[in-house]
């Protein structure tokens, strides 16, 4: 018996010590990184914008942290001086290659948090943290598997404080209007006719000046290319537009020059975005990217 319960004792002790083990590697992994906000940002047609602040602990090497999908795109990783930061994605996580950095920023964007059927949109999250959702703009929430912490409704956009778990939220999106114009985020308003004539004109004299210099270099055909893609944004047109009249081909230091209001990383998502619509390839000279217009 004695022997027996030396043995036994002997299990239970070393069962427990792989326990405390198992703790304490755990508490150490999560004391790498702090996730300091996530902010979701939901978009007419399903896409989901992921941003992520995390702060870091300077001397661990990497850190990994879940990804809110399995499926994503157009993933960056920047630190603190906006300095582009390795990264592997193993399935659901993300390991981010992190020494030296103090604090990390990572974007991407998944299609696989929302779904839709009829004319009601479902967002399905399942979360670690907690979280700020931004609905599309005048989206009417129509179900909520739980009540938000805070819920904002004081711009024409609705602004969800989600804590961890599971979440299920359902909208619904009022028609585009008629000549499919894009909601951009501002209200609609009434101009007086005579600012709308004059607006015209100074448009019209805009495109013809354009069409002009385009015509005298012999450079891409921009209104082509923009009649081809009808989704094209406002920034993306203009991006064109620039590229056209360098001839074709630009730096992206020279596009961040041109447009200095636009963020770095929103200019390199829409590079990427034109270089997936086969409008653009870039090719790298040097230390630099080339925006060339195919």
């Amino acid at each position: 018996m004695k022997v027996c319960d030396r043995r036994a004792i002997s299990a239970g002790m070393a069962i427990l010590m792989l326990l405390s083990f198992a703790t304490a590697t755990t508490v150490v992994a999560q004391s790498l990184f702090e996730v300091e906000s996530i902010d979701l940002t939901v978009y007419r047609d399903g896409l989901v914008h992921v941003t992520q602040t995390i702060i870091v602990d300077e001397l661990a090497p990497d850190i990994t942290l879940p990804l809110l999908s399995a499926s994503v795109e157009n993933v960056i990783v920047l630190d603190e001086s906006q300095l582009v930061v390795d990264y592997e994605i193993n399935g659901g996580n993300l390991t981010v290659f992190t020494l030296g950095a103090e604090r990390v920023l990572v974007e991407y964007d998944t299609i696989a948090l929302t779904e839709k059927e009829a004319e009601v949109w479902t967002l399905v999250a399942d979360n670690p943290y907690t979280l700020t959702a931004f609905l599309p703009q005048n989206a009417t929430v129509v179900y909520l598997s739980s009540m938000p912490t805070a819920i904002d409704t004081s711009g024409t956009g609705i602004k969800l404080s989600l804590y961890p778990g599971q979440w299920e939220i359902s909208y619904v999106l009022p028609l585009l209007p008629d000549d499919g114009t894009e909601d951009n985020g501002a209200p609609w308003t009434t101009f007086p006719l005579e600012y709308l004539i004059i607006a015209i004109a100074a448009v019209t004299a805009v495109v013809l000046s354009v069409i002009l210099i385009i015509r005298r270099r012999k450079g891409p055909n921009v209104k082509k290319t923009v009649k081809a893609y009808p989704q094209l944004k406002k920034e993306d047109k203009d991006v064109i537009a620039f590229l056209a009249e360098k001839g074709g081909q630009a730096f992206e230091a020279e596009i961040r020059e041109r447009f200095p209001d636009m963020p770095r990383t929103s200019l390199w998502r829409l590079v990427r975005r034109l270089e997936r619509l086969e409008i653009v390839e870039v090719k790298k000279i040097g230390l630099e990217n080339q925006v060339q217009l195919k």
